[in-house]
């Protein structure tokens, strides 16, 4: 059994419970340096799961490049996930750049609480509930093991003829043409110039990315493999 394996059976014991909406799809707006210097600001978070038949979507979005409002979309991210309780969290690459980046805010936040000399609030155990305790799945990992795919951006797997009938809200052009037109530019300096200056392309980019990797791992482990 290898990883993809292990992924198929928690998906298909998730799917077989009728619990998949406790399954969401998360996606982090954060520079890459946040890895190196967890004090940089994250500047929103989308997550997305499927509710009686639709996908649903919540945004979580910085008004400010502070802490304090950072702390505060960590609040409401926590306590929505505290109602939702996931038996997993899934996401395009999440292993090597969202979970990394929650972990670090989350011992930033625990150094918070210690500073103020309080016990986490509600929405803490929530965030780390989600987290910690549930299965996480990188779903970049099952979509290039069975469509032998190269390359392992989403971009290219919205765009891979193996999906042409899901209904993709396809927004990541919205970046991408802007670091094409100016090859100068980051992918974090585009999306920090449409959070300032584009709030509504902003809110739509987030929202693409959390939609369209919860419809890929839904049609990939749809199509169990002939016993």
């Amino acid at each position: 059994m290898n990883y993809v394996d292990l992924s198929r059976c928690v998906v298909d014991w998730v799917m077989d419970s009728h619990r998949w909406d406790r399954v969401v799809s998360i996606d982090i707006e954060a520079d890459l340096r946040t890895l190196d210097d967890p004090a940089e600001i994250l500047l929103g978070i989308a997550i997305a799961r499927r509710v009686n038949g639709q996908i649903e979507v919540k945004k979580f979005i910085l008004n400010e490049e502070t802490t304090t409002d950072e702390v505060r979309i960590f609040s409401e991210l926590g306590t929505e996930l505290q109602r939702i309780r996931p038996l997993a969290m899934i996401g395009w690459n999440i292993r090597q750049f969202d979970q990394l980046i929650l972990g670090l805010k989350l011992r930033q936040l625990d150094n918070l609480f210690k500073q103020r000399k309080e016990k986490p609030e509600p929405w803490y155990w929530g965030l780390r509930d989600a987290f910690v305790g549930s299965y996480v799945l990188d779903v970049m990992d099952p979509y290039k093991f069975e469509t032998s795919a190269k390359s392992g951006k989403l971009e290219d797997a919205i765009a891979n003829p193996r999906f042409r009938h899901l209904k993709f809200k396809n927004t990541k052009h919205i970046v991408s043409s802007r670091m094409r037109a100016n090859q100068s530019l980051t992918k974090g300096d585009v999306v920090h110039d449409l959070w300032k200056n584009d709030r509504k392309l902003f809110e739509q980019y987030i929202e693409g990315d959390a939609h369209d990797t919860l419809l890929i791992a839904e049609d990939l482990f749809r199509s169990r493999p002939a016993a």
